[in-house]
């Protein structure tokens, strides 16, 4: 799939129109329709303009869209999207048992080096 299409999706995606898109990331509709649809050629094909370096850092900025999706090397169009799935409450409980180890550890070394101090006496 190219950058067009995967813009395009973009639009559908965040249920936007293409004027409305535009507006949001500073270009006028012109220039996004030129991306996805491309420009009317003399021949009556229609020939569509890459997006430009800020065009895409403004994509990714304002909608969050992972950088790879653009160049078609993920299928996760949004960068947040990931972090959504993870289960909270397990990596809660993790951490919390980790914590409780690491303070059992701690007193057990606490402990050992009060009783080489004693045993040294």
């Amino acid at each position: 799939m190219d950058i067009h299409k995967r813009v395009k999706e973009i639009i559908e995606e965040l249920n936007l129109s293409n004027n409305s898109f535009a507006a949001k990331i500073g270009v006028t509709s012109t220039t996004v329709d030129s991306i996805t649809v491309g420009r009317p050629q003399p021949d009556g094909s229609r020939k569509r303009t890459k997006p430009g370096y800020d065009v895409l850092k403004s994509i990714i900025e304002i909608f969050e869209i992972n950088p790879y999706y653009l160049f078609d090397m993920s299928e996760q169009m949004f960068r947040n999207r990931e972090l959504e799935n993870i289960d909270l409450s397990a990596l809660t409980n993790d951490l919390d048992i980790i914590k409780k180890r690491l303070e059992k550890l701690e007193r057990s070394n606490t402990e050992d080096k009060l009783h080489f101090k004693h045993s040294k006496e």
